[in-house]
């Protein structure tokens, strides 16, 4: 059994640290609710292998700190959908950092979208549903709604605008979280309107970079 645990001093100081370094404002009760989401998380790896990152610093610099930061281009109260959500990752940790986003998250394995519904009623997240459906049958019952789709899950960007376009109101954006090789997907796509945003995850150094597309 997975003895990990999330020791709640140290906790704050590590997601107050790294909120810093990427210019991200979280208070305590965020960090508190960030906590107890990783808490769940370690939890209910044990039964249901959600993650393969169990590290308590690495669940709070990879998952938490890494989903918080495309918040900083998503415009005030917009409707966001988290396109194969998987354990959650971005969307609640958007949803914890930024309260004034209306937050819908969509897996296609049922377990974890049981999960994502037992995190929310325990953390009382509220304007925030978790919903087992594909992206294609969510398009046909829903498309054009959303301000924002966004996903850490799709490898592929031509596939991630196969899926996103059609669920994106007029407007909208698609936001893509990538690793270092970006590049090399942009440079074989015939993507426009595409803006990039590097950074790096503290103390890990590894380097990130959101990828804006605008239909």
């Amino acid at each position: 059994m997975n003895q990990k645990k999330i020791c709640f001093g140290q906790w704050h100081k590590w997601m107050r640290s790294g909120a810093e370094r990427l210019d991200l404002e979280l208070d305590d009760t965020q960090i508190d609710l960030l906590g107890r989401f990783a808490g769940e998380l370690l939890d209910a790896n044990n039964t249901f292998n959600l993650t393969s990152i169990t590290d308590p610093f690495e669940i709070a610099v990879k998952l938490m700190l890494d989903s918080i930061y495309p918040g900083k281009f998503i415009p005030v109260g917009a409707s966001v959908l988290d396109l194969g959500t998987g354990a959650g990752f971005p969307g609640i940790p958007l949803k914890i950092a930024f309260p004034h986003l209306d937050c819908t998250l969509i897996d296609s394995r049922r377990k974890r979208v049981n999960f994502l519904k037992f995190v929310i009623r325990q953390l009382t997240l509220n304007n925030i549903r978790a919903e087992h459906i594909r992206a294609e049958d969510l398009a046909e019952r829903a498309g054009g709604v959303f301000d924002v789709v966004i996903s850490r899950a799709v490898s592929s960007m031509d596939q991630l605008v196969r899926l996103s376009f059609p669920l994106l109101r007029a407007g909208g954006m698609m936001i893509a979280m990538k690793g270092a090789g970006y590049l090399d997907e942009l440079e074989n796509g015939a993507l426009k309107n595409v803006g990039v945003h590097q950074y790096r995850l503290p103390e890990l150094e590894m380097d990130r970079a959101i990828v804006i597309v605008h239909p």
